[in-house]
């Protein structure tokens, strides 16, 4: 009589899947189930790197707003302490001089020529 067929006990052994598709070995299987929870991996980190990337570039563009801010009105101070002065120059109110003086700027009256001028 002929022989019957008794199934052996699958062993799950160490690798990660014991029904490998076919063509694979259970080495390459594992090998490209690695690779593939890897990817997601890095995808999972680009997404986080992203994220922080934004929120520094958000603050680098606020402060770099509030720089470009500073220095028109920077220009805008200039111009006002001038005028300021020159008003104080042709009226000689004293009252202009102690607000300059009070910030901290002295004005002079003195009409000497600078240096290099003809007198």
């Amino acid at each position: 009589m002929g022989r019957c067929y008794t199934p052996r006990p699958i062993s799950l052994g160490h690798t990660l899947m014991s029904n490998a598709p076919a063509g694979l070995t259970p080495l390459q299987f594992n090998i490209l189930a690695a690779g593939g929870a890897l990817a997601l991996l890095l995808v999972l980190a680009n997404v986080g790197l992203s994220i922080n990337n934004r929120e520094a570039q958000t603050e680098v563009d606020t402060r770099q707003q509030y720089i470009n801010e500073t220095v028109q009105l920077s220009r805008l101070n200039t111009q006002i302490v001038q005028a300021l002065a020159n008003l104080y120059v042709q009226t000689g109110d004293e009252s202009l001089k102690g607000l300059l003086e009070a910030h901290g700027i002295t004005v002079s009256t003195d009409t000497a020529p600078a240096e290099g001028e003809e007198q």
